[in-house]
């Protein structure tokens, strides 16, 4: 029995070994195989990297185009000089892959250039620079051609005490003319230092053709500047006109749009709603032409039948501003000014509003106007003091005030108030109230009403008693 085991198990071992020959074939083909297949992937994958490499290529060279896209596009939506220039420059900074950009807008009347944005510059937000100065962009403006420097070192026409003394090293710098449709340089475009080495003949064409593009929303902000500044001008005679009717309430118009400006500021509202704020503020009063100059500069309390008169400004406001153009962004002006006299009980006038009828931004201006009423001479009284003024605010609250608008001029830094305050006077004093920027309105009142001072607030009550009390009779007599 144990040789026949043997002798099958020898035969079975033959068997194996006749068979290993296949096996090694069929591995090898498995082996072969996997290796055409890993091949194949490995060519697909480099076709892949060889097409995304091509496409990243083909962004990088529209990305100019994308950014020109950009910078056109905001001709709709940006049409104030501060912001246009911020938009330019960001996104020319992105499409020339620089380090910095700044606009130099060309002001002829100075003869100069200045620059509202110079980015990287903390602190700087406006520079100027003589038009015939030895400055690269003045060099450019003059000759109207493009300067490309690849080494500002190397440069007889870079200075660079400039660097010294703002920290910063250039080195690459390319400046390109820009011209209104008349072909005259209104500003030059400067950029400085490429990320990838030397500006090129390229960059210089994608800057000349942002110029072009950026020149037409150049002069078209500056022309929308110069129709806003005439706009503000007209409302400020107009404004004057009604408080110059009586001498003790001139520039009454005026420091009530100041101070709604600081609260609305200080409000977070934004920039279209500021302008509607400051037209509406600087415009509040204008109904009082219709009153009788006998009841404006009557001495002594009102009768109810004279201030029924009086009360009628505002309804007269809001005919007289509706019948002024004013542009769609502006449209609420004379709905806003005419509202500065309702109260959030409801008692005010003249339309009797309550609470979240009564637009913000004339709530604001209610603050506003009653402080600088309380806080200035008038016929029939003197400056009432100032710990009354801010009793009548707290009392109000709620009632008369929006808390919010309150709590946002009490929140004013002391300085900025009492510089508006000061501006009502034709003979200001020498006192110096910058002591106070640190020091809030509140604070202020609180220490001129006998709050022990902190470290540093000793002398804030005599400054303030100096300023609030100077040029007054000496039978003065403050509204208690």
């Amino acid at each position: 029995m144990a040789k026949n085991s043997s002798s099958s198990s020898k035969a079975s071992g033959a068997s194996k070994a006749v068979a290993q020959p296949g096996a090694n074939n069929s591995a090898k083909k498995d082996l072969r195989e996997f290796e055409e297949e890993l091949a194949k992937r490995e060519i697909a994958l480099i076709e892949r990297e060889i097409k995304s490499l091509r496409l990243q290529e083909e962004l990088e060279r529209l990305r100019p185009l994308s950014g020109l896209y950009r910078v056109v596009k905001s001709m709709a939506t940006e049409r104030k000089m501060d912001a246009l220039l911020e938009t330019i420059t960001r996104e020319t900074q992105s499409m020339l892959k620089c380090d910095r950009c700044s606009v130099f807008v060309l002001d002829a009347d100075r003869s100069e250039l200045w620059t509202q944005v110079a980015q990287g510059l903390i602190g700087t937000r406006t520079i100027r620079i003589p038009l015939s100065g030895t400055a690269i962009v003045s060099h450019c403006a003059r000759s109207g051609k493009i300067i490309n420097i690849p080494d500002a070192y190397k440069d007889e026409r870079f200075d660079p005490d400039v660097d010294k003394k703002t920290g910063y090293r250039t080195q690459s710098v390319l400046c390109v003319p820009m011209r209104n449709r008349d072909g005259m340089v209104i500003g030059v475009f400067q950029v400085l230092n490429k990320l990838t080495g030397p500006f090129t003949s390229e960059d210089e064409d994608w800057l000349e053709a942002l110029t072009t593009v950026a020149s037409g929303l150049i002069e078209q902000a500056q022309a929308y500047a110069e129709i806003e500044r005439f706009v503000d001008k007209t409302l400020e005679v107009l404004a004057q006109t009604i408080d110059k009717r009586d001498p003790l309430t001139a520039g009454h118009s005026v420091r009530v749009t100041n101070y709604s400006l600081l609260m609305g500021g200080s409000l977070k509202v934004v920039q279209e709603d500021l302008d509607v704020l400051r037209y509406s503020a600087m415009m509040h009063d204008y109904g009082k032409i219709g009153v009788p100059e006998a009841i404006l500069w009557k001495n002594g309390r009102l009768t109810p039948e004279e201030y029924a008169t009086v009360q009628k400004h505002a309804s007269i406001t809001f005919d007289l501003l509706n019948n002024l153009p004013f542009t769609k962004r502006l449209a609420a002006v004379p709905f806003v000014a005419s509202c500065h006299h309702e109260k959030l009980d409801g008692t005010g006038y003249y339309r009797n509003l309550k609470g979240e009828q009564i637009p913000f931004l004339s709530r604001i201006i209610a603050v506003a106007d009653v402080f600088d009423a309380l806080t200035s001479v008038r016929h029939y009284r003197n400056r009432m003091p100032i710990e009354k003024v801010t009793e009548i605010l707290d009392s109000g609250r709620d009632n008369h005030f929006d808390s919010a608008c309150v709590d946002a001029f009490y929140n004013l830094p002391a300085e900025q108030v009492l510089r508006v305050m000061e501006s009502e006077r034709e003979q200001t004093t020498s006192e110096d109230v910058s002591v106070l920027k640190a020091v809030k309105w509140k604070r202020m009142v609180e220490l001129v009403s006998g709050a022990t001072p902190k470290r540093g607030e000793e002398d804030f009550k005599n400054v303030f008693d100096r300023m609030y009390n100077f040029g007054l009779p000496e039978n003065y007599k403050p509204l208690d």
